[in-house]
């Protein structure tokens, strides 16, 4: 099972919540955001561009380490893996 944490202001997008438990074990991460994107639509604007690429201003952890450090969403997911989608947060 995939968990995927959800925080700040897209919380607005998934009825407020903060935690979403996916009933599959998908492979990649890109095929566990479809996934939620299929249970809560409106966040993928949110998260990716137009293209299809993770927002400048938006992180994705597996577990503690970011994909843009890995393989983005091509990053293999392990079993029972859990996925953190956090905005930056700015100001001043």
């Amino acid at each position: 099972m995939t968990t995927i944490n959800v925080s700040g202001f897209l919380t607005d997008f998934t009825g407020g919540k903060h935690v979403i438990e996916l009933d599959a074990s998908p492979s990649t991460v890109g095929q566990a955001l479809d996934r939620l994107w299929q249970m809560h639509p409106g966040l993928r604007d949110r998260v990716l561009t137009e293209r299809g690429e993770v927002r400048m201003h938006v992180n994705v952890f597996i577990e503690d380490e970011n994909i843009r450090r890995r393989e983005l969403l091509n990053t293999q997911l392990p079993e029972n893996s859990e996925i953190t989608i956090l905005p930056s947060v700015s100001g001043g």
